[in-house]
């Protein structure tokens, strides 16, 4: 082959292989100099001779896990154990609802020594300087493979020019399917350097990530704890469960001073931890904030006990100074006025010292309220004080005390009651607390005209009581006699028995409240027990008119003395005493007086209580009424609002008997009359609904009657009346008497009335009697009156009904009768 024509096939091809490069098809590496072929091969680099003006492919395998391959293993096996350790604490700590928790009660805090929370930035500094290690090792590598690759273009000339004579023609095309595998082999090594720099930057992402999240999740901590702490101030205003002494009462102060000692020890602890870590000073958490808090706290405390005892000390001497026998003292005076002059200076000394010691020792006093008033809720210390001041907590409750009371005063009640609850549960052991948190229950439950709320108002109350011996006796006598008041409306007459008894436990010689007593009893219908708290009552007060008229009310509807019930009843509302002016007081005199047979007397005095406002009329004496409703003692079916329905119940009349007669003839089913209005006779009922209510038992023996009956919703939803079947023997009476409400109308369908000339019905100043298969209406707040003189049954349906002139919400407010 010429000369002229192997220098251009070099140029050829060195032209194609520039080409190749701007294409980025290779990477073209330059060698200073071959190496032995052994030697090339041991590195895994194969080396192609060529021309002088060649270049040499260096293509590099890795084999083994030699080189960075070995870094990469430590630096993701220590990866793996952080994040292991990271794991284990977050799995540890999950759900703790103290953030303030120190190192040493984790069950790993001696394997954790000086790694975890306390020193989060040496294990940044320590990740960041393997970090950067690793990248020197991989840059070292760099330079040295670029070292071996980057040598003088000239250098390579004179061998390439043998290696390319050496070489044939035939040889070129090999040459070149070699090249491009090299640079494939070269491109893969690239990618694969690449690959590996991108793990590594994910890697340290993910670390960098992972400490983020943690201080996230330290922040969300003590966010929902604050959130927390608020939730449990706004939540339902309901008490907290009645104590008693004893577990009301505040923890000791011992055990404060124990858990105290055990956070002092704790804090040592770390403080030592602190101490070991190498140059990096750790990021004060809150805890530790709050901690340093504290032993300032108990530093100043010391300081002030030892102050108080030194006071002490000091007064010990100035009252062991004054002679114990005051006539020996002033004899001696006389007799010398000298030593008299001499011990009034000494007192005089020891007085301007003791005033002295009192300054300072208020002081320190100061010094200590500045101090506890910010940390005195998070630590609960209490420390001692001089005999006679207040302490800290006194002091504290009492400005929390009256922030709750201004909120009051402003009708801030939510405010207000979220106020006293923290109180109440704060300073348990405070009956004050409890008084308060009532007195502002019951005035919002009257403003609020909320049942729950006053009951709440009961429950504090209680637990005001429970205090006893620490309460004086007005305050106690007050608080007792308003939760009696209060449990009276709600209906818990027999619970309220219970406080009456601890008030005259605690006051025996006060006949008020024995009579208070009673009047629960009344409300409640507990004659018996009635009249036995006033027959006790009267043996020790005979002449109290209270106890005379509780006395005369059961001889009344207990025994039926009537005789024996006018003395005491008349006495007692002539008396004109507190408590005695009442409607019901009244109405029980005028029908003593009436069954008794003496209507004038009786006419007399409900006209005073006429005058008195207690009735509408002489004849309308009912106690719970509507104003301005109409009223006259008889109605015409045409008047109501029912008059349809009531005309198909009428209708029906005899199907409503051929019931009433098949229940009249089963022995049990109809009972007496309960409520003693019978004088003779024998008077039974068998009742359907009361109050509104359906009485499913009873209606499954009647119920084509209740099934007419639920098409008159007027009767048969009337809270205040009730529905039922009346049957009436021969030669009954029933006593002049009045319903207690205006509210309703009472209906009679005659069922059975054999001899209507022989039974009449009066209501006021008017008469009736009745006729099988009619219907009348009456107002039965009026007085009347029922006589039976015939020799058969009379059998009626009674049912009550709303009052006309109510309206729809004026019937759905009205309470039960």
């Amino acid at each position: 082959m010429s000369g002229d024509v192997q220098p251009r096939k070099r140029k050829d091809k060195r032209k194609r292989r520039d080409d190749r490069k701007s294409e980025g098809d290779v990477t073209i590496l330059r060698q200073s100099s071959f190496q032995d072929d052994d030697d090339s091969s041991s590195h895994g680099v194969h080396i192609t001779k060529m021309g002088n003006d060649d270049v040499h492919l260096h293509v590099q395998h890795q084999h083994g896990t030699g080189g960075h391959w070995c870094a990469k293993i430590i630096f993701f096996s220590l990866m793996a154990v952080l994040l292991g350790l990271v794991g284990l604490i977050i799995m540890e700590n999950r759900g703790i609802e103290d953030l303030d928790t120190p190192l040493s009660e984790s069950r790993y805090s001696n394997y954790f020594d000086g790694w975890v929370e306390e020193h989060r930035a040496e294990e940044h500094d320590e990740h960041d300087e393997h970090l950067s290690s690793h990248e020197a090792a991989l840059d070292e590598h760099d330079d040295e493979h670029d070292d071996e690759v980057e040598e003088p273009y000239e250098q390579q000339s004179g061998e390439a020019e043998e290696a390319e004579q050496e070489h044939d023609e035939d040889d070129e095309e090999d040459e070149e399917e070699e090249e491009n595998t090299a640079a494939e082999n070269v491109t893969a090594e690239d990618d694969d350097e690449k690959d590996e720099d991108d793990d590594i930057e994910e890697s340290v992402d993910r670390t960098q990530s992972l400490a983020d999240d943690a201080e996230e999740e330290e922040e969300e901590a003590d966010e929902e704890e604050q959130e927390d702490a608020d939730d449990d101030i706004e939540e339902s205003i309901e008490p907290i469960a009645s104590k008693s002494r004893a577990q009301s009462a505040p923890e000791t102060v011992e055990e404060e001073d124990e858990e105290d000692d055990n956070i002092e020890e704790e804090e040592e602890e770390e403080d030592e931890d602190e101490e070991q870590a190498e140059s990096i000073e750790p990021t004060i958490s809150k805890s530790q904030a709050a901690d340093d808090d504290d032993d300032e706290q108990d530093n100043d405390e010391d300081a002030a006990e030892e102050e108080d005892e030194e006071l002490e000390e000091s007064a010990e001497p100035a009252a062991q100074s004054v002679p114990d026998d005051d006539d020996d003292e002033f004899e001696q005076a006389d007799n010398d006025e000298d030593e008299f002059e001499s011990l009034d200076q000494d007192v005089d000394t020891q007085t301007e010292q003791l005033k002295a010691k009192e300054v300072n020792a208020q002081a320190a006093e100061e010094n200590i309220e500045a101090v506890t008033t910010t940390s005195w809720l998070g630590s609960q210390i209490k420390p001692k004080e001089p005999t006679g001041a207040k302490s800290v907590e006194d002091e504290l409750f009492e400005q929390e005390l009256r922030q709750a009371q201004a909120e009051m005063i402003n009708e801030n009640h939510a405010n207000a009651l979220r106020a006293f609850n923290t109180l109440t549960h704060t300073y348990a052991h405070k009956p004050l607390a409890h008084l308060r948190r009532a007195q502002a229950l019951e005035r919002i439950a009257e403003l609020r005209r909320s049942n729950q709320l006053l009951v709440d108002a009961v429950e504090s109350y209680k637990r005001y009581l429970a205090f006893n011996e620490s309460i004086t006796n007005f305050d106690y006598r007050t608080a007792g006699e308003r939760c009696i008041e209060h449990m009276r409306f709600l209906g818990q007459t027999q619970p309220a028995v219970v406080i009456h008894e601890l008030l005259i436990e605690r006051y025996p010689d006060e006949v008020q409240l024995r009579n208070q007593l009673s009047l629960t009893y009344l409300m409640s219908n507990n004659l018996l027990k009635l009249q036995q708290v006033a027959r006790d009552t009267l043996k020790r007060w005979p002449r109290d008119p209270l106890a005379q008229l509780y006395f005369g009310l059961t001889l009344k509807q207990v025994d039926g003395d009537y005789a024996q019930a006018l003395h005491y009843l008349q006495r007692a509302i002539d008396s004109q005493a507190a408590g005695t002016q009442e409607p019901y007081f009244y109405l029980a005199l005028g029908e003593t007086l009436q069954r008794l047979g003496k209507q004038a007397e009786a006419l007399q005095l409900y006209a005073r209580g006429v005058k008195r406002g207690y009735f509408a009329s002489v004849y309308q004496r009912s106690l719970y009424n509507v104003p301005r409703l109409r009223a006259k003692p008889f109605w015409q079916i045409a008047d109501t609002d029912q008059a349809q329905e009531l005309k198909q119940l009428q209708q029906n009349w005899r199907s409503i008997r051929n019931e009433a007669l098949a229940l009249l003839n089963v022995e049990g089913n109809f009972q007496l009359e309960a409520e003693q209005l019978r004088d003779t006779g024998n008077w039974q009922q068998f009742e359907l609904y009361a109050r509104g209510q359906r009485l499913h038992r009873n209606c499954q023996r009647a119920p084509i009657t209740c099934a007419l009956l639920e098409k008159l919703p007027a009767a048969s939803g009337c809270r205040r009346g009730q529905i039922k079947f009346s049957a009436m023997h021969a030669q009954t009476h029933v006593w002049p008497h009045c319903g207690p409400t205006n509210c309703r109308l009472r209906a009679h369908l005659t069922l059975v009335a054999p001899e209507p000339h022989l039974t009449s019905l009066r209501v006021a100043e008017q008469e009736r009697t009745w006729h099988e298969g009619d219907l009348f209406i009456f107002d039965d707040s009026f007085e009347h009156e029922v006589w039976h003189n015939g020799t058969q049954l009379r059998l009626v349906l009674i049912l009550d009904l709303w009052h006309p002139d109510l309206t729809a919400q004026q019937r759905s407010q009205l309470t039960p009768i």
